[in-house]
């Protein structure tokens, strides 16, 4: 039988869907149609890609971003496999914003810009990139940009959460089409028709994921509610001249923020959100570094 991630209260998943049908509920949405938007304004020569880096595949509308299949973890079917010690991020190349979870704002603050998506798709996100679909994170290599923090939905993959139809219960899937598996290897799924320990990680790691992505829709909808969040977008030139914008993209009003009611600031600290706000802030300066990013990008081609 597939690994199971408990009920609701117990567990969570990651509101993903089945390999049939679209991913379920407002984590779906918010995984494919929430991040922003960069665009290229005209230019007299257009910089052409880099042909030393993988083009990823285009992404499958019915699942939710780098997911290409789900199948459900099962000991009949994967009771001979091990997980390759190393899978790379080639599945992250093509995304320039990936879901971030409030717990997560502090570290991402570091190195990158945190945005929002409105209700009701109410999720956060990171910036990983100012053009469509080039995620500046990635190398050629398939690593990821030494020194900066990867999000959580990165890392999550290839694992993911199926909701069952009564929503009460997760099955524990994996993207079969990520070449994460092998017959050989000692990162065993299941040892005596038991799950691992590679497989319970794996059921803790998405059962924490979904916990906190509810605590950030929370967050994200009492900002929605508040009217704290204001559209932005960003304008970038690059030293070669190159101009972009990144649109479709929400932030903190810093002054709709300072009028909180006191008795709505008391609760946000008691949830621990007045950290989530204020990494946010600290974030937008991390929108020159991307800027700086890219531009060795652009001479890298």
């Amino acid at each position: 039988m597939p690994p199971k991630g408990g009920s609701k209260s117990e567990s969570g998943g990651s509101g993903a869907g089945s390999s049939t049908a679209p991913a379920s509920g407002s984590a779906k949405a918010a995984e494919t149609a929430a991040a922003p938007q960069p665009s290229t304004a005209p230019a007299a020569a257009p910089p052409a890609p880099a042909p030393a880096r993988p083009t990823p595949p285009a992404q499958d509308p019915r699942f939710p971003i780098f997911y290409r299949s789900l199948t459900p973890i099962d000991g009949a079917r994967h009771g001979g496999k091990s997980l390759r010690q190393r899978i790379g991020f080639d599945f992250a190349r093509g995304s320039h914003a990936v879901l971030l979870n409030g717990t997560e704002f502090e570290a991402a603050a570091r190195h990158y810009p945190i945005v929002f998506t409105p209700s009701p798709q109410a999720a956060a996100l990171v910036v990983l990139g100012v053009r469509r679909d080039e995620n500046l994170m990635v190398d050629a290599n398939g690593d990821w940009r030494p020194g900066n923090y990867i999000p959580a939905y990165v890392r999550r993959y290839p694992f993911i959460f199926h909701e069952s139809q009564d929503k009460q219960q997760y099955t524990l899937c994996i993207d079969e089409t990520a070449g994460a598996l092998e017959d050989t290897g000692d990162r065993r799924l299941f040892a005596d028709g038991k799950p691992t320990e590679i497989v319970q990680s794996a059921l803790q790691f998405c059962a924490a994921f979904q916990r906190d992505y509810n605590s950030t829709h929370d967050f994200v909808e009492q900002l929605s509610e508040r009217g704290l969040l204001i559209p932005n977008q960003a304008e970038i030139t690059l030293n070669s001249g190159e101009k972009l914008s990144v649109t479709g993209f929400h932030v903190i009003d810093r002054d709709r923020f300072a009028g909180l009611p006191d008795s709505a600031f008391l609760e946000w600290r008691r949830k621990g959100w007045l950290s989530w706000v204020f990494a946010h802030f600290i974030s937008n300066g991390n929108w020159s570094g991307l800027v700086d990013i890219a531009g060795a990008f652009s001479k890298a081609a």
